[in-house]
């Protein structure tokens, strides 16, 4: 008698939390997500209005173009891996052949009497003084 008491007591305790979450899982049916609708607009068909007055006074605004006034401090010359070190200000740049300075002057040449830098159609020439006693 003993072992069947002690058997319907451990069903019951077994029986609650299946039952609640029973319970749970049929209000989760029950409540299905919300599903909303959002109003993307068309992204194909759209213009942009300004006035030429806006573009005028924000090219007034434009700063100054760049002036290359870079100081030669370093300089790696030879036919592979040549590069330079250029200050400008407080700023130290080390810009190896073919990639650009600041994004801007693209590195060409480096030779023991100068470094050439390009930018569109245009050279800017550095003279080597490096290692020179003044």
């Amino acid at each position: 008698m003993n072992f069947i008491r002690f058997k319907q007591v451990v069903i019951i305790i077994l029986a609650i939390p299946a039952l609640y979450f029973l319970c749970l899982l049929f209000i989760s049916f029950i409540n299905k997500p919300e599903i909303k609708n959002i109003n993307v607009p068309d992204m194909t068909n759209f213009e942009f209005k300004s006035n030429q007055i806006d573009m005028r006074d924000n090219n007034n605004q434009i700063e100054s173009p760049l002036t290359f006034d870079y100081t030669l401090i370093g300089y790696r010359a030879g036919s592979n891996n040549s590069s330079v070190i250029l200050k400008k200000g407080n700023k130290e740049y080390v810009v190896a052949k073919g990639e650009k300075l600041e994004g801007v002057y693209e590195l060409i040449e480096v030779s023991k009497d100068e470094v050439v830098f390009r930018k569109d159609e245009k050279l800017y020439k550095i003279k080597n003084l490096v290692g020179i006693s003044l």
